[in-house]
């Protein structure tokens, strides 16, 4: 067989047969350096204790084990069921119990780094504690540091001053690359499946991958991989599936497919032309001519008119992943627990980038916080000043589609110009978008248009959302199947005249938000 040679992000060429994963030098990860740089900039500059809340204990380690080499001092790791060991080494006799550890820690002499894992819950014994601090007296003198990791961690105040905390944040593209490439190559020796994959399918694999643990994204991919036999094309699509399941779980961000365009929208020719517009900012081109990236944009108006389709669309129209923030699943009874909560998310966010945040029904996570505070504590009003911050200073790459049913409860300073982009206000349709509403619900569930008469059924419907046409015509076609005859024009203005209408039970509700609409947002059609 014939060898096929790659080019890998190094720069050197590698020669690959087919069906192998190339074992080429990888450029270290920008994010990677990044952590490392600073991790070796805590010991260097005396930090006495160093805290990193992280699930990925394995990664930690590691890192740890490179910054260790790096300076040249030993790496000492903890955990209540090993006890203190040199890396790679055996365990010192009886320092399973945390404050005997702390007491043999005092007694190792020279620089060292040690890792003690889910430490913080011992913290609160005084004597551990008592002894952590007469340590980190101690170590502000010697380039000594206690490295305390755990999935969560919070220590006593006594500590706090004592502590730095670092955010290793998830693994980027590049920091997956090579794992990646691990597991097919083991893939492929051990199960004998069979690579139909170049370097640039394997580079948007790590890509897909961006967003999950270090440890569960390869989970992720030997699932996908046993489940389908093989590597090729195909496994891009599984990999991403298996991570929107993986996000779903975890209840802050869930990824959503991108399933819509506005060619299933109706009307709304406002704020498709803007969509398109800045389109052309996401283009090299664009960037070259100094075009901003955008923001984001808030649609707001009436129930049922298609705000949370239209913020759907942008990813469609744009080709980027989505993911909706389920704000309900911010508070957390814990305090802190929810600004964290909202900070993880947005992290996440930015490494799934390009993509398009939405933020559904925005009024439900930050009403309170155009009060006073007092009816939660002030929380309402922490959250809104994490998600505000996280506006002004983001990278770009991720786009903010909020949609508001009652725009009036938001803050003020959510809605001053510069958070958004644009505020659109989607309004009722107009008798032609009733039309083309009535043909694009009946051409969905396979019937001709062309036989039914668009503008009767669009007369009728005056006053009806979006979504109530839709309605209409499932409850007609109930009706067409207990007469036994096929839906007709006549059936369905017969489901119209028997509903009432949002416009008319909510009549004072639109009409407010109508009034505020008029000078304060952009109407979408």
């Amino acid at each position: 067989m014939s060898n096929d040679a790659k080019t890998v992000s190094s720069g050197q060429t590698v020669t690959q047969a087919p069906g192998t994963v190339a074992s080429a030098p990888v450029t270290p990860a920008p994010l990677r350096q990044s952590k490392h740089d600073e991790l070796r900039l805590l010991v260097n500059s005396r930090h006495p204790i160093i805290t990193i809340e992280t699930p990925e204990e394995e990664r930690v380690e590691q890192v740890l084990l490179e910054v260790a080499a790096e300076l040249a001092v030993p790496l000492y790791t903890w955990s209540v069921t090993a006890g203190l060991a040199k890396a790679h080494g055996a365990p010192i006799y009886n320092t399973d119990n945390p404050e005997q550890a702390v007491a043999n820690i005092a007694l190792i002499q020279g620089d060292a780094i040690f890792l003690l894992k889910d430490f913080a819950r011992y913290c609160d014994n005084d004597r551990v504690c008592r002894r952590l601090r007469e340590l980190a007296e101690k170590f502000r003198a010697e380039r000594r540091s206690i490295v305390i990791t755990a999935a969560s961690l919070q220590l006593p105040p006594d500590l706090r001053g004592d502590s730095v905390p670092i955010q290793l944040g998830l693994p980027t593209a590049d920091e997956l690359l090579p794992v990646v490439k691990t597991v097919l190559a083991d893939m492929n020796r051990t199960q004998q499946i069979p690579l139909a994959l170049d370097i640039s399918g394997i580079t948007q694999l790590a890509q897909n991958l961006v967003g999950l643990p270090q440890e569960e994204a390869m989970r992720a991919l030997r699932m996908c991989i046993l489940a389908r036999r093989r590597v090729d094309v195909g496994l891009l699509d599984a990999v991403l599936d298996a991570k929107r399941d993986a996000l779903r779980s975890d209840g802050l961000l869930e990824t959503v497919r991108r399933d819509a365009s506005f060619a299933d929208v109706a009307g709304l020719r406002r704020l498709r032309d803007w969509i398109a517009k800045r389109k052309s900012a996401l283009t090299p081109e664009g960037r070259r001519f100094g075009l901003e990236p955008p923001k984001g944009i808030l649609i707001t108006g009436v129930q049922g008119c298609g705000k949370s389709l239209a913020a759907r669309s942008v990813a469609g129209e744009w080709g980027y992943e989505m993911a909706r923030l389920d704000a309900g699943a911010l508070y957390d009874k814990f305090i802190g627990e929810s600004e964290k909560k909202l900070q993880k998310a947005l992290e996440l966010a930015q490494k799934l980038a390009p993509m398009v945040l939405w933020i559904d029904e925005i009024e439900k996570a930050f009403a309170s916080a155009g009060s006073s505070g007092d009816a939660d504590a002030g929380l309402s009003q922490r959250l809104l000043a994490t998600l505000l911050t996280w506006m002004q200073d983001r990278e770009s790459g991720v786009f903010l589609a909020a949609t508001s049913n009652n725009i009036s409860a938001l803050p003020p300073e959510m809605l001053r110009k510069g958070r958004f982009d644009e505020i659109f206000f989607v309004d009722l349709p107009s008798v032609d978008v009733r039309s083309a509403l009535f043909a694009l619900h009946l051409k969905k569930r396979a019937r001709d248009a062309a036989s039914f008469d668009l503008p009767a059924l669009a007369t009728a419907s005056e006053g009806f959302s979006g979504a109530e046409i839709e309605q209409a015509i499932i409850a007609g076609l109930y009706t067409a199947f207990a007469q036994k005859q096929q839906l007709t024009t006549e059936i369905l203005v017969a489901e119209i005249r028997g509903t009432q209408p949002l416009s008319v039970t909510r009549a004072e509700d639109i009409q407010a938000i109508r009034d505020w609409a008029k000078t304060r947002a952009v109407p979408a059609d």
